[in-house]
């Protein structure tokens, strides 16, 4: 898959940027879900169950990992204090199944420049029911993140 190759290479020091940034910002504690976690970035930084559909890349991730779709998530409602979803929002159907699966958090993020965050803002918003807590941008030297942080 693409996915591994961008991120084996010289995506990987950014997305470990963009996440330090975001848990600084952020502070998140309790049971913690990393929806499409690729090769596990976030799960470097702290404890979180991994999901990704590409098991190559899953199997790098620390701790619990479940090979699973975002769509379709093999969890109890309200089972996680946290959800993230990292830069993988635009693959999925919906947002349906983060929501279902908070009991306190979601996290968005979809890659953005500065000709779109606003674009990238308004959109993270219409795919979602939930109360807005946050709106966040993250930059780093190569990539910016339009961020959305969601009361469940």
């Amino acid at each position: 898959m693409i996915s591994r190759t961008i991120y084996s290479s010289w995506m990987a020091n950014t997305q470990r940027e963009k996440i330090a940034q975001l848990l600084q910002e952020l502070k998140p504690e309790g049971r913690i879900l990393d929806v499409g976690a690729g090769p596990g970035f976030l799960e470097e930084q702290l404890q979180a169950v991994a999901t990704d559909i590409d098991l190559e890349n899953l199997k790098k991730a620390k701790g619990l990992k479940v090979l699973c779709s975002g769509d379709e998530l093999p969890f109890k409602q309200k089972s996680f204090d946290w959800v993230f979803c990292i830069d993988t929002v635009h693959l999925l159907k919906g947002v349906d199944e983060l929501e279902r699966v908070s009991k306190g958090t979601v996290v968005l993020t979809a890659f953005c420049n500065q000709n779109n965050f606003e674009h990238k803002i308004e959109w993270l918003k219409h795919l979602t029911k939930l109360k807005i807590e946050k709106e966040i941008l993250i930059k780093t030297e190569k990539e910016w993140d339009a961020v959305l942080v969601l009361r469940a």
